[in-house]
């Protein structure tokens, strides 16, 4: 499959949602799911989920490193999956251009508030599925194109 075009596609579908699945792991093993609503993706693929020092996922991305990222799109009948490195930072830059009366409800401190963090993922693997765009590769489309970052780029993969 062409690389450019899973890429393109990847971006195009991540770039019409507004929510996706943040999904971390805890101590036990376990995994934990939740709907986050990130920042637009970046040039670069990293993408910045506002949240809170309190958050389990917070502790869990700090324990772990990791982090899941599943974008689901209905009506292409679509997903795409962000899997990479993550990290906590205070941005405070970030946090004061990007601030909207909303965010008050969950981080009453303000954008100045240090508790107020960003889950920044760093994706180092891509899976895609699309029916829409016959992007289903075998066996018999249950398998999703997996692109895996390669210094600077990406090469696709068959795992």
């Amino acid at each position: 499959m062409e690389i450019e075009r899973l890429l393109d596609l990847a971006r195009k579908l991540i770039d019409e949602l507004t929510f996706c699945v943040a999904v971390t792991q805890a101590e036990a093993g376990d995994l934990n799911a939740r709907v986050v609503q990130p920042l637009p993706m970046r040039d670069d693929w990293r993408v910045d989920v506002m949240t809170n020092r309190r958050c389990r996922k917070v502790r869990e991305i700090e324990s772990t490193g990791r982090m899941t990222l599943l974008y689901q799109h209905d009506a292409d009948k679509s997903y795409v999956t962000l899997v990479g490195r993550a990290e906590i930072v205070e941005d405070l830059e970030l946090k004061r251009a990007i601030w909207q009366p909303g965010h008050y409800r969950w981080n009453p401190g303000g954008p100045e508030d240090p508790a107020t963090v960003f889950a920044r993922l760093v994706p180092d693997r891509i899976e895609l599925w699309s029916a829409v765009h016959d992007v289903m590769p075998e066996p018999n489309g249950y398998s999703a194109a997996v692109l895996v970052r390669d210094g600077s780029g990406w090469s696709y993969s068959e795992t």
